[in-house]
């Protein structure tokens, strides 16, 4: 596929994407509690059942430990649940991470284009005069202040201007 052959961005189909994410994740939540609260009701009701007699729990606890079966299957669907409706709010906050990200990099594009508009009729507006011609003038000699850790002064630095090439220092002290 070209590029010019793909849609246009639309950041409502990602927000749509992470509403589904939500969606799903609260319905994973409750499916994982409710089905650990039924599995567990059920297994607790083992001594109500023929299979009870031969547990050591009589029959007139099986309405107790149906209860207790339901709690703890219900702790266990509740820590499930979470755990697997975390991916999909996950899933859905990157997706809501990357419309922001879109949203902050045009945002950024368009105060980029502002600046360099707002530079270019700064620039149009103040050219610069033409300058008179250059005097040749004596440079004052810069004055050297004395270093506060003692260190040797060093020579002021010129440049070479049109005159014989000058060689760089030797790489490792003559011997």
């Amino acid at each position: 596929m070209a590029a010019h052959d793909l849609p246009d961005f639309d950041p409502r189909v990602i927000e749509r994407f992470a509403e589904g994410a939500y969606r799903r994740a609260n319905a994973i939540f409750t499916g994982c509690v409710a089905g650990g609260v039924v599995l567990g009701a059920i297994f607790g009701a083992t001594p109500l059942t023929p299979l009870g007699e031969s547990w050591p729990i009589p029959p007139a606890f099986g309405f107790a430990t149906m209860l207790l079966g339901a709690l703890v299957g219900g702790m266990v669907g509740y820590v499930v649940g979470d755990t697997r409706s975390a991916l999909c709010r996950l899933q859905g906050q990157t997706a809501l991470a990357q419309v922001e990200s879109a949203k902050n990099a045009r945002a950024m594009a368009d105060a980029m284009r502002e600046i360099h508009e707002i530079h270019e009729q700064i620039k149009d507006i103040a050219l610069p005069a033409p300058a008179p011609a250059p005097t040749p003038v004596q440079q004052p000699e810069p004055v050297e202040e004395p270093s506060p850790f003692n260190l040797p002064s060093l020579p002021a630095l010129r440049v070479a201007t049109g005159g014989p090439q000058v060689k760089p220092p030797p790489l490792s002290p003559p011997s």
